[in-house]
């Protein structure tokens, strides 16, 4: 019989709930946790790296060390607890998104909107990778996020995919803290291993040692030396068996488990644990046990106790196995056992009272159900076995789930159902079926289809089945019965259901990608513009925008450029709205297919050059495949037939791997095109005619049009142009019946060729009228140069045609353009990263010309670091660094700043410019740095090295003098930059006052008196450079300028100092009213 709906219930609609609210909240520190140092120091000095793995068995401590050090750092802390919802890859990203807002909640909204409007489980990589993008635009300091629990999503490749894409496209803001009992298998990790990026701590960093032991046994209160000594011993540096012993012991005043009885934990935990519970503690821990997590509401209801909060209250003061893991009055007081204590108390209620865990757990399901918590209630009701409520849940949800992408959570649902279950749902056995197709299992799809069809069905299930039949039938190649499958469905939709059922507008989608993949692109389009008002109407904006890149790529293949490239616009737009960034790449390869047609080479290779960029970043190897193929088909245009060789070959290779035909196929026409224009016809010949067996196979008939089309050319290459004329003439009529205008004015070119070389002169004329008149009415025709660059006989034949000849010339002269172009370098290198700060005169940092803006900084402390450490020159300790900026901060903010300011430096330049060496941090000595204290100092000491008074001494002043534009750095305070400021000041003073001397020397007063005033403007109490400056105006006859020098020092030190200038100055002074100092001049 069929399972209906419980009766009695209310009728309620069950949002599936992306953010479950303890799942995001740390564990509460325990106030008799004990501070682990060495670990401490691991996790400090793995901040350096993007992850960080920690890995252990459970009990060792490793979430309590989590929580404990970012708390110690002061480091904000985004906080996930992994479970089974979190197996589907779009459940598991909406709970990392979840879990950053939690503590950025104006960060990641769009992200957050996105995600509830739905996406493509298959873009999950993609989604990650933007939502890591959003973080680092949208968040402005470091934080760490943690991922507990990982180990749960072992079984989810998917889920694990999706964390390995996070890792890859790791923000600098972030740090990644991953918690595990087993090794995560993450193919990033072993290339980050390798650039030093992941830092690890295992079971024996975690093992207690003898000193965390005791003092855990001190915060304990466990005093007697050999029970402390015993229960170290026995523990074996588990930190929950320790625990267990030490809470058991402190309540027995000491009194040391048995000796005689062995260490068997689950016999300890009942016997030293749970049974010396009062009556209402451990009936609330054995009730709530069959949740993860609860809050008081469970508790009450559970364990029918309306004092349970009390009893948690008890418990949470008195146990050290039930933690609180929220306290705010938004999120309310939500509750965790110790997993290995709710393990234990599940095995044995399900071994002594299986009856009452069944009806704990459908009470459980219910609460959840009605508060929203969908995830948790299906998992609940499985486990009871309640299948008339999983299946009401399955109903009220499950094309929510599919909308939203969530097809591993709905299928893993559906899965669990048993058999006898499933065989009289058949929606929802359909709707498993319709998962396999998605998930590219077509034979598991058409098995379940046939299954299902044995059952009672009704008008739309039956319509379904032949739809969900005709997918996998195309997936696998047979077009034919897949058409015939779709037109079953239509016809009996037609026939039972109402005309604007949304069944008509799928199969109008289906079946318009069958009928393109077989050539038909006329009928294609009209089915692709049917589904895309039928899905605008119904508001499925996902597949309406689906239907729009369909339609692009049809009009594409018809040749009609600028209306395909409004519907690809028009889908991109729709992508990224829907934040399906696996589409958006789709999407962007079509449309740089549109530009290469358009003769727009640089433009299409820059976007096929982004696109298989941003695949890889996402984990997608077949959109990195059609990039590949469509950069090489851009390379072949350009004559650069070892690079596009290359890369079709590459193409091919990673299309067999991911099992693409009609990948496999496009790329093997490229190849074989380029061995021909090679002139390895052998090559080529063979390529051609296997494809054309596959492609006769699938029944492609526009795929036939384009390798009878290569064979044609072939021939003519290989001096068999009679051979090639009624093939070519094949290739015509296909090009004709499939729509293909492009391919049937290619195919018309070379039927001119093979006409002119067999003297059917009238034939080829006809040939190349109709090809002008084609490339007229596509209003484009860069497609036809590699044909021509292959005929150029037929070329220099059509140019010297009337009507047609001045059409043909221009393409003779783009031909020979192309001929001529440079080939391009495989792999061009960047231009050198380049930086030059400058200090004198104000701080200021320019990267390739750029000046960093202050904004860019975020704060001055950034800019101060990058200069502290140029100036340093050399590794400096993380400490020695703080001290010096932040002289006055704890031990706590001096970590958190650190690190945060850190991380503003390497995002305002690079994010490698500060690396650590030598056991500190230091400017990258691989960078191309110029700074003007170094410079400033070089010049310096050259001029120390040379003979005063040589070109070489001056030189160095000089260089010195024009690099000092002001006092060095004076926007930082610190003490470092206020001693720099004097040191630099003085050498500068000294250089200029040197050059001062030099020029009186030399009879040069004007110049004396030049350097004298700029070292007085900078301090107008050296007396030294007044006495230069009487110098250089005496030498010039000026006694009265020289009398002003002196009044201008005496003014100055009487009013700074209260003093008056040195008897030296004064002597000169007096000599200069004297008039005596003239005769210094003769």
């Amino acid at each position: 019989m069929t399972l209906q709906p419980v009766e009695g219930l209310p009728p309620r609609r069950v949002r599936p709930g992306r953010r479950f609210v303890p799942k995001l909240v740390p564990p509460r520190r325990r106030n008799d946790t004990v501070r682990r140092d060495r670990l401490h120091g691991l996790l400090e000095d793995a901040l350096e790296c993007d992850v960080t793995l920690i890995t252990a068995p459970a009990g060792y401590g490793k979430s309590t060390l989590a929580v404990d050090w970012c708390e110690d750092a002061q480091i904000p802390l985004a906080w996930l607890s992994l479970d089974r919802q979190d197996t589907d890859p779009l459940a598991l990203i909406g709970n990392i998104v979840g879990a950053i807002r939690r503590i950025y909640p104006d960060a990641l909204a769009d992200a957050e909107e996105r995600l509830e409007a739905g996406a493509q489980p298959t873009g999950a990589a993609a989604v990650i990778a933007e939502v890591a993008a959003s973080v680092a635009a949208e968040i402005d300091e470091l934080f760490v996020l943690v991922l507990d629990d990982l180990h749960v999503l072992d079984e989810s490749p998917e889920a694990m995919r999706v964390i390995d894409a996070l890792v890859r496209a790791i923000p600098m803001n972030m740090r990644l803290l991953l918690l595990s009992r087993t090794w995560p298998s993450l193919g990033s990790l072993a290339r980050l291993t390798a650039q030093r990026r992941v830092a690890s701590l295992t079971v024996r960093d975690l093992v207690f040692s003898a000193d965390e032991a005791g003092a855990f046994l001190d915060a304990s209160s466990v005093e007697d030396p050999d029970l402390r000594n015993r229960l170290v011993h026995r523990a074996d540096g588990w930190a929950a068996a320790l625990a267990i012993m030490a809470d058991q012991a402190s309540r027995d005043d000491g009194v040391p488990v048995s000796p005689e009885v062995d260490f068997i934990f689950g016999q300890f935990i009942d016997q030293e644990v749970l049974d010396r519970l009062n009556p209402r503690q451990h009936e609330l821990l054995t009730a709530c046990s069959v949740l993860p997590t609860f809050d008081r509401e469970f508790a009450q209801a559970l364990s029918r106790n309306p004092q349970a909060a009390a009893v948690l209250r008890e418990l949470e003061q008195n146990n050290r196995f039930l933690s609180r893991l929220a306290e705010s009055e938004a999120e309310g007081e939500w509750y965790r056992v110790h997993a290995l204590i709710r393990e234990h108390l599940l095995t044995r209620m399900e071994r002594e009272e299986p009856g009452r865990l069944q009806e704990l757990r459908r009470q459980a399901a219910a609460i959840c159900a009605r508060r929203g918590l969908l995830s948790t209630a299906m998992d609940l009701s499985i486990a009871a076995g309640d299948w008339g409520e999983v299946v009401r849940e399955l109903y009220d949800s499950r094309e929510e789930l599919y909308q939203r992408g969530e097809w591993q959570t709905l299928a893993g649902w559906i899965d669990r159902l048993p058999e006898e279950v499933l065989t009289q749902e058949a929606a929802l056995a359909l709707t498993r079926a319709r998962l396999a197709a998605k998930f590219g299992q077509r034979q598991d799809c058409l098995a379940r289809l046939d299954r299902v069809e044995a059952q009672p069905l009704d008008s739309e299930e039956r319509v379904r089945v032949d739809l969900y039949r005709g997918v996998a039938f195309r997936d696998l190649g047979r077009i034919g019965d897949a058409i015939d499958a779709y037109r079953r469905a239509r016809q009996a939709a037609l026939e039972a259901l109402p005309e604007d059922h949304p069944v008509l507008a799928e199969i109008d989608l289906e079946e318009g990608v069958t009928i393109a993949r077989a050539g038909q692109f006329e009928a294609a389009q009209v089915r692709f513009e049917t589904a895309a008002l039928s899905f605008d109407r119904l508001k499925d904006y996902h597949r309406a925008a689906e239907c729009r890149d369909c339609l692009g790529t049809t009009l594409y293949m018809r040749g009609q450029l600028a209306p395909a490239m409004v519907e690809y616009t028009q889908a991109q737009r729709s992508w990224r709205q829907l934040a399906d960034p696996q589409a958006q790449i789709t999407t962007m390869n079509n449309m740089a297919n549109v530009q290469h047609m358009l003769g727009e080479l640089d433009t299409a290779r820059d976007t096929f050059d982004t696109v298989i960029q941003r695949a890889s970043q996402i984990g997608s190897h077949r959109h990195e495949a059609w990039g590949k193929e469509g950069l090489a088909t851009v390379e072949r245009d350009l004559g650069r037939l070892d690079n596009a060789i290359t890369l079709y070959t590459v193409a091919i290779h990673e299309a067999q791997e991911i099992d693409d035909p009609g990948l496999i196929m496009e790329a093997t026409y490229g190849l074989a095109m380029c061995y021909r224009e090679r002139g390895e016809h052998t090559r080529a010949r063979a390529l051609l005619d296997h494809g054309l067996r596959s492609a006769q196979q699938v029944e492609a008939l526009f795929e036939e049009t384009r390798f009878r089309t290569g064979i044609g050319a072939t021939l003519i290459s290989e001096g068999q142009a009679d051979q090639a004329y009624p093939i070519l003439e094949e290739a015509i009529r296909g090009a004709e019946e499939s729509g293909a205008v492009r391919e049937r004015t290619i195919a018309t070119f070379l039927l001119a060729g093979a006409a002119l070389a067999t003297k059917k002169r009238p034939v080829a004329n006809d040939s190349l009228k109709v090809v002008k008149e084609l490339t007229e009415q596509l209003g484009y025709d860069q497609f036809l140069l590699v044909e021509a660059r292959q005929l150029p006989d037929l070329l220099e034949y059509a140019t010297a045609r009337q009507g047609i000849g001045d059409y043909y010339r221009t393409v003779q002269q783009r031909v020979r353009g192309t001929d001529a172009e440079e080939p391009r370098v495989a792999a061009d290198l960047p231009s050198a990263f380049r930086i030059r700060a400058e200090a004198f005169g104000g701080a200021r940092v320019e990267v390739d010309g750029r000046l960093i803006e202050d904004i860019e900084w975020r704060s001055e402390r950034s800019k101060e670091m990058f200069f502290y450490l140029l100036d340093r020159g050399r590794p400096m300790r993380k400490e020695e660094i703080a001290l010096e900026l932040w002289p006055d901060a704890g031990p706590k903010q001096l970590n958190s700043a650190f690190h945060t300011t850190l991380y503003r430096l390497r995002k305002a330049i690079h994010p490698q410019v500060v690396v650590q060496s030598g056991g500190g941090y230091r400017v990258n000595p691989e960078f191309d740095v110029s700074y003007d204290a170094a410079e400033f100092e070089e010049a310096a000491r050259s001029s120390e090295d040379a003979e005063p008074g040589s070109a070489e001494w001056a030189e160095g002043l000089s260089r010195v003098a024009s690099l000092y534009r002001g006092p060095f750095a004076s926007s930082f305070d610190s003490a470092w930059a206020e001693q720099a400021r004097r040191r630099y000041e003085d050498m500068y003073l000294s250089s200029v006052l040197a050059l001062a001397s030099s020029a009186l020397h030399r009879g040069d007063a004007a110049e004396a008196i030049r350097m004298a005033e700029s070292v007085i403007a900078t301090d107008p109490l050296n007396e030294d450079a007044a006495y230069r400056l009487m110098e250089a105006h005496v030498q010039r006859g000026n006694l009265q300028l020289a009398t002003r020098a002196y009044r201008r020092l005496y003014d100055a030190m009487r009013s700074e100092l209260g003093s008056e200038p040195s008897p030296r100055v004064k002597a000169l002074y007096q000599r200069v009213l004297s008039g005596d100092a003239l005769d210094d001049t003769l």
